[in-house]
């Protein structure tokens, strides 16, 4: 049987969706990034448990500029594999670059507990960790914890965060739905 099987599901089924993953693969190496879509999509349809399938359709559709379909994909990755550092990591930079820096540094701290995280790699997230944390300051973002404990938030600006977080959490569900439905198509 196939090697690498998460675990999940059919192993025949996973077998059957590694040719379409490896071409998918190919494509992605070449810069074809629709075709590699296009063949990362056929394999999810066959087998929808491999997180590192998720994990390149998410690196293709980063290079379509497709931020949400990234973040979807990526998400299914961590969701089907918490503890690889690629996914996380992977999620954790698309938040560094959408400012989204709370999420970002969240996941690569959990990054950074990964068991088979390579030493360079720890580098970068510790670089990255960082900056983000350099950013925030410069930003006002970052408050001392003496600042914090002096500063209980308001209830104004904990019902305008709600606000925004019913915002977010409806953009999200749509997002959702209209990837589902670009996988079903």
């Amino acid at each position: 049987m196939a090697e690498g099987f998460p675990g999940i599901g059919d192993r025949v089924q996973y077998a059957d969706s590694l040719p379409h993953y490896n071409l998918g693969n190919r494509y992605l190496t070449k810069k074809w990034y629709e075709k590699a879509v296009e063949k990362y999509r056929d394999a999810i349809e066959i087998y929808p448990y491999d997180a590192d399938v998720y994990s390149n359709l998410g690196v293709a559709l980063r290079h379509l500029n497709d931020p949400a379909r990234t973040e979807w994909t990526y998400k299914r990755a961590v969701e089907l594999k918490g503890d690889d550092w690629t996914s996380l990591n992977n999620l954790a930079n698309l938040y560094m670059l959408q400012d989204r820096f709370d999420e970002s540094l969240k996941l690569f701290k959990k990054a950074l507990q990964c068991k088979d995280l390579p030493k360079d790699e720890k580098e970068v997230i510790e670089g990255n960790i960082e900056g983000i944390n350099k950013i925030m300051k410069n930003r006002g973002l970052l408050q001392s914890a003496t600042q914090a404990k002096k500063a209980p938030a308001s209830k104004t600006s904990t019902a305008k965060r709600g606000a925004v977080s019913g915002k977010t959490e409806a953009k999200k569900s749509q997002n959702q739905a209209s990837y589902e439905s670009w996988l079903e198509n």
